[in-house]
C-alpha cells in the first residue's frame, strides 16, 4: 500500500515547544538519536533545531550567572543537559537521513558541503557575455596590422583607443563587440573589414571581470545584497544566500530586472534532468525573489524516494511517483491511497491500477 498525503499534514512545533520536548526527553533518559528522529517526524527542521540550540544556551547562561553556592547539584544537571541538548540538536537527522520521509526533496541543494555553486572564471569568454563598466578587455589584432590593446571599461561604458577616441562597449555581447570593433578599428588598421579577403583580424577577450551587486529576497536563509562575479547566475546567488528557507519554493524562483520579471526558474529541472537553460546569468541590480511554496506533497510507502516534494498545480500523481524514483520492486501498485486535507477534515481516495 502506498500513501500519498496532500497537502502536507505536518504539525509545526514552536521553538519553545521543541525546547521543552528536548528537556523532557533528556530527563526520561532518551538517547540523542531517538530524540532527533522524533523531532524530525514532528516536522522540526535543522534550521529550527539550531535556533532552539541557541535559545537553550542563552537561557542556560542566564541561569548559570544567577546560581548560588547552594545550587551545585542543579547547576551540574543544567550543564549536563546543555551538553546533551546541544549535541542532539547538532545531530539533527536532516543531515543524517534519520527521518528521510520528512525531508523536502532538493531543499538542501544550495547549502550542502558536497556541492559548491561558485562561478568558474577559468573558462573561455562566453560569446553571449555582456560587457559593462569594470570589465577589462583585451583586443588582439594580427595579420598585416598587429597590436594588442588592454583596457578597463570606464564607468561611462567606454574604452579610449588612440587616434579614435572613446569607444562605447557597454551592454554589448562579446560577439557584438567583436563585429563593432572590426568596423571601428578599420579606420586605423587596414584589412580588418575586407569581407572577401581580410588581411588582418581582431579578437576581443576578457582579462579580469567586474563585480556586480544583486539582491536576493524572499524565502531564503540569508536575504540581502551580495557582490558577485559578473559570470554569476541565479544558482550562484541562491548558494550565497544559504539556499531556500523551510517554506521557500524551488519551483518558482523569480528573476526581476529593471522592474520586470524576466525569468522563472524551476530548480527541479536541474536536479532531475540536469537542465540549466533556466539558470540565467545575472546583471547589475538584478533581484532574485524566492516566494513561499504553493503545494507540498508527501509520498510514503514502497517507493524509492519517500520524501516531501514541491508540486506544481498542473502536475499529477504520475509525476509525483516519477519524482519519487518509481516503485520498489515489491510494491503493490494496484491500489494507492491518497489522503487530502480539506479544511479540518481529511478526504481519503483510493487509486486503482495506476
Amino acid at each position: 500500500m502506498l500513501g500519498v498525503f496532500s497537502p502536507l499534514m505536518a504539525q509545526n512545533m514552536s521553538d519553545s515547544q521543541v525546547l521543552e520536548y528536548v528537556k523532557e526527553g533528556i530527563r526520561q533518559g532518551k538517547e540523542q538519536k531517538q530524540l532527533a528522529s522524533e523531532l524530525a517526524r514532528k516536522g522540526v527542521t535543522k534550521e529550527q533545531a539550531m535556533r532552539v540550540k541557541q535559545l537553550y544556551e542563552q537561557q542556560n547562561n542566564v541561569n548559570a550567572s544567577n546560581a548560588t553556592g547552594t545550587d551545585v547539584n542543579e547547576s551540574r544537571l543544567r550543564e549536563e543537559m546543555k551538553e546533551n541538548t546541544s549535541d542532539m540538536l547538532e545531530d539533527h537527522p536532516s543531515t543524517q537521513d534519520l527521518a528521510r520521509g520528512n525531508q523536502v526533496f532538493g531543499r538542501n541543494i544550495f547549502n550542502t558541503r558536497n556541492l559548491t555553486f561558485e562561478p568558474s572564471v577559468n573558462i573561455a569568454t562566453p560569446l553571449n557575455y555582456r560587457l559593462g563598466p569594470g570589465d577589462e578587455v583585451i583586443i588582439d589584432i594580427w595579420g598585416a596590422s598587429q597590436n594588442t590593446i588592454r583596457q578597463q571599461i570606464s564607468p561611462d561604458g567606454t574604452i579610449n583607443i588612440q587616434k579614435i577616441g572613446p569607444v562605447n562597449l557597454n551592454g554589448l555581447t562579446i560577439s557584438e563587440a567583436n563585429d563593432y570593433l572590426k568596423k571601428t578599428l578599420n579606420k586605423i588598421y587596414n584589412g580588418l573589414n575586407n569581407t572577401n579577403d581580410p588581411t588582418s583580424d581582431i579578437r576581443l577577450t576578457l582579462g579580469s571581470i567586474r563585480t556586480i551587486q544583486i539582491n536576493v529576497m524572499g524565502e531564503v536563509v540569508q536575504p540581502g545584497t551580495y557582490s558577485l562575479s559578473s559570470f554569476s547566475t541565479v544558482f550562484h546567488a541562491l548558494y550565497r544566500a544559504g539556499g531556500v528557507s523551510d517554506i521557500g519554493s524551488l519551483r518558482n524562483v523569480q528573476l526581476v530586472r529593471n522592474g520586470k520579471n524576466i525569468a522563472t526558474i524551476d530548480v527541479y529541472q536541474f536536479i532531475m534532468k540536469g537542465n540549466i537553460q533556466d539558470d540565467v546569468r545575472l546583471q547589475e541590480g538584478d533581484v532574485v525573489i524566492v516566494p513561499a511554496y504553493d503545494v507540498l506533497v508527501k509520498i510514503d510507502g514502497k517507493v524509492k524516494r519517500p520524501m516531501r516534494f514541491e508540486m506544481k498545480k498542473d502536475e499529477n500523481l504520475s509525476t509525483l511517483i516519477s519524482y519519487a524514483g518509481g516503485f520498489d520492486a515489491d510494491a503493490y501498485t494496484r491500489s494507492l491511497r491518497v489522503v487530502r486535507q480539506n479544511g479540518q477534515e481529511y478526504e481519503v481516495n483510493t487509486v486503482k491500477d495506476l
